[in-house]
């Protein structure tokens, strides 16, 4: 504990209770808001394309994150990695199934680090991936992720209906009926969808905790798959307007530089085969129009605490828990070490932080560090992240020098690395023997041409390849 904390501390102690109590009023209270692959198709991060009045306006409030990266595209692993501070080299998490507390038994997540400061702490929705038993809380509400595959699958029936034979069901002995394509607009009412649920179940908790300072993680499902929502948030983007990435263009990519690692399947979205440049299209808008669906929900809740009069003493953090791809260099799918797999929005609105855009280079991993620190909590020793504290004072100071990602390819199994300094961006599969791929994002942002094999990068890639053995070095906790 640092001389100012102590002090701080002792004062504590010292006081009576009457005015303890308003002293605790005054503390900051948490909505920590994760949607579910939600990448960067944000109006406030400018997509055009993108129907998000509610994230706009919050970031209008605050600190917009313009180069934040998540540690692992994949929810698991990047979840736990930000709700314990540490990269996935210390918590060992790889996958979907892997538990944190395997290779960290005894760490302190985020919502137990509030919770054992005195404060009321739930968690709605999808927070963690994989159900932590130590993280004890006040409030703890799953989400019924089976409603919306249900949806989807009366939607796909409506279609057929409809003389829409385009995406024939195949049988599945286990699965039941299949379709290629996972995306369809709804009839049903709002109230049916998962969002609304968790919602509803933010709003009440923000009630009941209201007389006291809180801790409330939310976390949205959409725009996961499968990207379904109410019909009237489809009909808000018009797919001829929308921009498709290189690969859709006409022409296309050249996708023969790639290494075999860094191009998945594209199992998330189209189960069977690829799909049609019109079908590339209406999933994109299908992926806008979910996420419209989940900005819908995010501003019932915020509205919820403004009308409680809670939102001047709240800070508020929104991100997604990983990039996505929709359509680059052919892809449809998270799991990746390119720009639109790794870059996540991040935007912080807190007491005291004046509306901003902040151009340096973050992570996830430095949300733990950031809520704690702007709660007046004491940072625990185990946290690899950095506080975004003087970027938010000062959101022209400089970021990080570099960020790191991590990611298992899901065909060919070997382990990838990016590393990303402000300009360049360096990507090497099993130390470099499945492939290596280096990108200049000023003169190519949409990283379609792999410089890793020119002469004259030799020297930058050899840099960043000692950073990243460095970095490896000291968060693997070994």
């Amino acid at each position: 504990m640092n001389k100012l904390s102590f002090f701080a501390f002792a004062a504590l102690l010292l006081t009576p209770l009457a005015a303890l109590h308003a002293a605790d009023v005054q503390r900051p209270n948490v909505l920590f808001i994760i949607v579910d692959d939600l990448t960067t198709t944000l109006g406030c991060y400018g997509d055009h394309d993108a129907p998000t009045p509610h994230m706009d306006a919050l970031a209008a409030r605050g600190v917009r994150f313009d180069r934040a990266y998540t540690q692992f595209a994949l929810c698991n692993p990047s979840r736990c990695s930000f709700l314990t501070g540490c990269y996935p080299e210390r918590t060992k998490v790889f996958d979907l199934t892997t538990s944190l507390r395997k290779a960290l038994p005894d760490v302190v997540t985020l919502p137990q680090l509030f919770k054992n400061a005195g404060y009321t702490a739930g968690r709605i929705g999808k927070v963690f991936h994989v159900p932590d038993p130590r993280t004890k809380l006040d409030v703890e509400l799953g989400a019924p992720l089976h409603k919306d595959g249900r949806i989807l699958d009366e939607a796909k029936l409506a279609e057929r209906s409809e003389g829409d034979l385009s995406d024939p069901p195949r049988k599945s002995a286990k699965e039941g009926n299949l379709y290629n394509r996972c995306y369809a607009p709804s009839s049903r009412p709002d109230s049916d969808f998962t969002d609304y649920q968790i919602a509803d179940e933010a709003m009440q908790t923000l009630e009941s905790f209201k007389a006291k300072p809180f801790f409330l993680a939310v976390g949205f499902i959409r725009p996961h798959t499968p990207y379904v929502a109410p019909q009237r948030f489809f009909d808000l983007i018009d797919p001829a307007k929308i921009l498709m990435p290189a690969f859709y263009q006409p022409g296309g990519e050249d996708l023969a530089q790639m290494p075999k690692a860094a191009l998945r399947p594209n199992n998330n979205v189209f189960r069977y085969q690829a799909p049609s440049v019109k079908e590339a299209r209406e999933a994109r808008r299908a992926y806008l129009a979910a996420s419209a669906w989940a900005d819908s929900q995010v501003g019932r809740v915020l509205a919820k605490l403004k009308e409680l009069h809670l939102d001047d003493n709240t800070i508020i953090l929104l991100t997604g828990d990983h990039g996505y791809q929709l359509g680059e260099h052919g892809l449809w799918a998270k799991q990746t070490l390119f720009e639109e797999g790794t870059h996540v929005p991040l935007i912080v609105v807190a007491p005291g932080v004046k509306p901003a855009v902040c151009a340096g280079l973050v992570e996830q991993v430095d949300i733990y560090p950031t809520l704690a620190g702007l709660a007046g909590l004491t940072i625990p020793k185990h946290v690899e992240g950095t506080t975004l504290q003087p970027l938010l004072a000062d959101p022209a100071a400089k970021g990080k020098p570099v960020v790191f990602s991590t990611m298992v390819s899901t065909h060919t199994k070997l382990i990838g690395h990016s590393v990303s300094t402000d300009r360049f961006r360096y990507i090497e599969w099993d130390e470099g023997r499945g492939g290596r791929q280096l990108y200049d994002h000023e003169s190519d942002p949409h990283e379609l041409t792999n410089l890793a094999d020119k002469p004259m990068q030799a020297e930058r890639i050899q840099r960043m390849r000692n950073r990243l053995a460095n970095h490896l070095k000291a968060v693997s906790g070994e």
